[in-house]
This record gives C-alpha cells, structure tokens and sequence, in this order.
C-alpha cells in the first residue's frame, strides 16, 4: 500500500469515528505517527484528502 492509500484509509476512520470537522491534519499525522510534512507532502489540505476519499468510494 503506498504512502498516500494509507493515509487515506488511516483519517477515513478517523473522520468517521470523529467527524470530519473535529479531526486535524494534525491528529491525522499523530494517529500516524508521522509528521504534519509527511501528511502535507500528500495532501495540499484536509479539503483535498476527503475529496480524494469521496471520489474513491463513489468509484469503488
């Protein structure tokens, strides 16, 4: 799985455990256990991490 397809999976449960709202980039990279720059380096935003998690559960 590459870097980016478990990040993905990882804040999926984290968004729905939490909500979209409540969870950070920042809780996203601890849950991780990386740093926000890796997380960053995938993602320009939050935004673009769950529009990216929609568009794969619509296709799949």
């Amino acid at each position: 799985m590459e870097v980016k397809d478990y990040i993905i999976t990882e804040a999926d449960k984290l968004f729905c455990q939490y909500g979209f709202k409540s969870v950070t980039m920042d809780d996203i990279a601890k849950h991780l256990g990386v740093s926000k720059k890796t997380i960053y380096q995938n993602f320009k935003d939050k935004n673009e991490l769950i529009n990216i998690l929609i568009r794969d559960r619509i296709l799949n």
